[in-house]
């Protein structure tokens, strides 16, 4: 018998039972993490974020960006932010479309996700187009890098963030 927490005895077979157990459960977790690819991370990265912009969350859509971006924009992280504020200000409902994505990651581990895509959205009665439109996709590139271990978008090319609020 052990002796655990506020004296309760327990048997050195339980002991052994929930160690084992714990163990199984850590392994899981481990292989899980160790077994998902970068590239199915990355599109993980691209849908979480479309889900963010969809529901409006703006930390949601944060989270995927580094603190190092900087676009051809001039855009770095915090006027991201500003312009997703204002994005969802402005309008009342956004839906993504993605019809298209193709992951590579290069030699110096950068990722790059190219996407053919839409966005509409509605301000009072009025939905729009406000990347592509409905005849045409837009392309889209995002360029990611790793941080603390997480892919997160260094770079967007193919949107031009002036048209949004044309």
């Amino acid at each position: 018998m052990v002796e655990g927490e506020k004296g309760m005895k327990i048997s050195s077979k339980k002991a052994r039972t929930v160690v084992i157990l714990l163990a199984a459960i850590a392994c899981f977790f481990l292989l899980k993490h160790l077994l998902i690819s970068d590239e199915a991370r990355i599109k993980r990265v691209i849908y979480d974020g479309k889900a963010a912009i969809e529901k409006k969350d703006i930390e949601g859509v944060m989270e995927q960006v580094s603190r190092s971006y900087q676009d051809d924009y001039g855009l770095n992280k915090v006027a991201i932010y500003a312009l997703f504020q204002r994005v969802f200000h402005q309008f009342d409902e956004i839906n993504i479309r993605i019809e298209e994505i193709e992951i590579t990651i290069s030699e110096n581990k950068q990722g790059r996700a190219a996407i053919l895509t839409w966005a509409t959205a509605r301000t009072g009665d009025k939905t729009g187009y406000i990347v592509g439109s409905s005849d045409k996709s837009c392309q889209v590139t995002f360029t990611l890098i790793k941080e603390r271990g997480k892919w997160r978008v260094i770079k967007t090319e193919g949107i031009v963030p002036e048209e949004i609020f044309l």
